[in-house]
């Protein structure tokens, strides 16, 4: 008979376990206090014991330092840090994350199963982040060719693919709102399936409140972290959801959020970055970040902690992780206070990854490649003209800063011999999607406001969710040079002023860069800095917030490589013209 607890002596004490982590002050987010000057046994890749009398073949002396669980995200997109999940897991792992929930909606939409299976590899084989799935649900996020051109579609049968497969543990967020709601047969088997499956069906639900919001619920849909305001995320709360509070690097929301925590509710509450750039992740953190946010504005530390730890297991059902206690798998962090949580060390399933404040070397990772995704027919020049309409107004995306929601306006354009032009003096550009994945030829036009760009152009093929090339700028020589760029370079964010240009190419289906983390880290800050400076942008991370204008699941004017998209929470989007009727 096989024995599946072979450290069983260990815990008991009647053998010395292989580390013994001695004095220290262990978080117990199970009971919400501290154990002062307690020892941890770890054996293997488990904690086996708590107390005072346990030895150990190694014994590390932590001198009264903290020690909490390994932080867990509760729901990433990793491809939006540009990195590939060996170097994301090196940035993360430095701030005391030890596992991710992350969506791989964002290389599905470009590569399908074959996407999917390249992040797993690459998972799988990297040593500083435990990686868990979820099953991409909506790909792309509204199927319907009119609204825009997609390269992958996966459907229920496509779904069950990974079903047997443990570290895909949840359905991806459920972006597909109206389709869920109005009863779409697809939808609803997806949701059918996961049901069936005992797993979480995570939420997409910006602004959706009342019957919508029941009906969204009703389905199974078990947490959303698109809220933005408290009326709405406590609505959500008392229907029945898990809130992620969310803080990312184009979607910050959790200082706003924070008052609805309270003792009463904290256990349902999560953190979640959702999207994060790498400049972001070096400067500021990732989940270590939010902690501090939340310390800083009255929430308690151990509160704080829960719902990074605790909170994120016990939604996903994974029993053994989020705490310290006999049985856990040992990912932990060793930190001199509960203020600003700067580990000085890191263990990632009874394995250092950090220790005294240096990252250790991990085993070499998976050399995965992934084709080419770049097949795009760009437009001649010519073809990005727009013709005015006598007597009326040009509709405009609004971008808003530190949202992914945008607004719509109707502006008195700049024309020039008829034609509509960009205009600095009302902070308008003209704003550009090219289909990139069929070699259609597709393309839209439109305009938007809040980007501050003064000239030149930046372009993107990270373009939510199906990643389409989208480009901004304030002259159509230059939107066409950065979309041309962009191709060559199978795939990057590209900016472009006259002759100059600054370039983060992303090879891996356009989204992700093969470099290391500091070196995309000086690529990214470079293109961020001729940005503001060649371009004359005011807003601080222009390629990310770029990004977001091509996604028509989020209110409220999106643009597509079909045109103008208006999207209203819990309704199908529209397409609606450039001219205002």
């Amino acid at each position: 008979m096989a024995d599946n607890f072979p450290h069983r002596e260990a815990a008991l004490g009647s053998r010395p376990a292989d580390l013994l982590l001695a004095n220290c002050r262990l978080v117990n987010v199970l009971s919400g206090r501290i154990e002062e000057g307690v020892s941890i046994a770890i054996a293997g890749n488990h904690v086996v014991g708590i107390g005072t009398e346990y030895e150990g073949a190694e014994r590390i002396d932590l001198q009264g330092q903290y020690v909490y669980p390994g932080l867990m995200d509760a729901h990433i997109h990793l491809e939006s840090s540009k990195l590939t999940i060996p170097e994301c897991g090196r940035a993360m792992s430095r701030c005391g994350t030890t596992a991710v929930f992350a969506d791989p909606h964002e290389i599905a939409n470009v590569a399908s199963l074959e996407g999917v299976s390249y992040q797993l590899d690459t998972a799988s084989h990297n040593e500083r982040l435990s990686v868990y799935f979820s099953i991409p649900s909506c790909v792309p996020a509204i199927p319907d060719p009119e609204l825009e051109t997609f390269a992958s579609y996966m459907g229920p049968t496509k779904l069950r693919t990974f079903f047997n497969n443990p570290w895909f543990v949840s359905l991806g967020e459920m972006m597909n709102m109206p389709g869920a709601i109005y009863g779409d047969p697809k939808v609803l088997q997806k949701l059918t399936d996961i049901e069936a499956r005992g797993l979480r069906a995570d939420g997409h639900a910006p602004l959706l409140s009342g019957k919508p919001l029941n009906a969204y619920i009703y389905l199974g849909i078990s947490s959303d972290h698109e809220s933005t305001g408290v009326a709405e995320a406590q609505e959500k709360l008392d229907r029945g959801m898990y809130l992620m509070l969310r803080e990312g690097s184009t979607e910050s929301n959790l200082q706003d959020l924070l008052p609805l925590v309270n003792e009463h509710n904290s256990s349902r509450i999560l953190l979640a970055s959702d999207d994060l750039d790498p400049i972001d992740l070096a400067e500021r953190g990732h989940l270590d970040h939010m902690l501090r946010i939340c310390v800083a504005n009255g929430v308690p530390a151990i509160r704080a902690l829960q719902m990074a730890t605790i909170n994120v297991a016990t939604y996903f059902r994974l029993s053994r992780h989020g705490a310290i206690f006999p049985g856990a798998l040992a990912d932990l962090v060793v930190a001199p206070d509960l203020t600003e949580f700067r580990p000085t060390a890191v263990m990632r399933s009874g394995r250092f990854v950090i220790r005294d404040g240096v990252e250790l070397p991990a085993g070499r990772p998976l050399r995965s490649h992934l084709r080419s995704t770049m097949n795009a027919d760009l437009p001649p020049v010519e073809a990005l003209a727009v013709r005015a309409v006598a007597g009326r107004k040009l509709r405009c995306i609004t971008a808003q800063p530190g949202q992914i929601l945008t607004g719509e306006a109707t502006v008195s354009p700049r024309l020039v011999d008829g034609w509509a032009q960009p205009d600095p003096a009302q902070d308008l550009a003209k704003i550009c999607v090219f289909e990139r994945h069929r070699n259609s030829g597709a393309f839209g036009v439109g305009f938007i406001q809040g980007l501050g760009l003064k000239r030149g152009a930046v372009g993107s093929s990270v373009c939510h969710d199906s990643h389409n090339i989208i480009v901004a700028g304030m002259d159509d020589e230059s939107i066409r040079r950065a979309a041309e760029r962009i191709t060559a370079f199978h795939g990057g964010q590209v900016a472009v002023a006259g002759p100059a240009e600054r370039v983060l190419p992303l090879p891996v289906a356009g989204l992700m860069s093969d470099g290391t983390f500091e070196s995309v880290v000086l690529e990214e800050q470079a293109l961020h800095d001729f940005c503001q400076e060649a371009l004359g942008s005011s807003m601080k991370r222009l390629a990310a917030a770029l990004s977001f204008m091509g996604l028509p699941v989020i209110p409220e004017l999106k643009i597509t490589d079909q045109g103008l998209v208006r999207v209203q929470a819990g309704r199908y989007p529209e397409r609606v013209g450039v001219w205002v009727d």
